[in-house]
């Protein structure tokens, strides 16, 4: 493996069904929406990062490790946030 890969998952998600899974795994029945214009204002000045990445997403699948056999071992978000919250017990 040689060069610059794009280390994404094979299965994208969007903001809403990782919020889904992520309260899910935290067994956090509820969540708060964030107006856009908190999240514009926060991607910016906190995180310096496009806020519209934060409100829209990126669907992107790493072509590259996938033409090169990479096997990822939770290709599944709900399965990799289990397995990150495990880690942590």
């Amino acid at each position: 493996m040689l060069g610059t890969y794009i280390a994404s998952s094979p299965n994208p998600e969007s903001q809403l069904e990782f919020m889904r899974h992520l309260r899910r795994a935290i067994r956090m029945p509820i969540g708060f929406p964030a107006f856009s214009w908190m999240v514009r204002f926060g991607a910016h000045y906190l995180l310096r990062t496009d806020p519209d990445l934060a409100l829209y997403g990126r669907y992107v699948v790493s072509k590259r490790l996938e033409d090169d056999g990479f096997q990822f071992e939770w290709p599944h978000l709900e399965d990799a946030l289990r397995n990150l919250l495990r880690a942590r017990a």
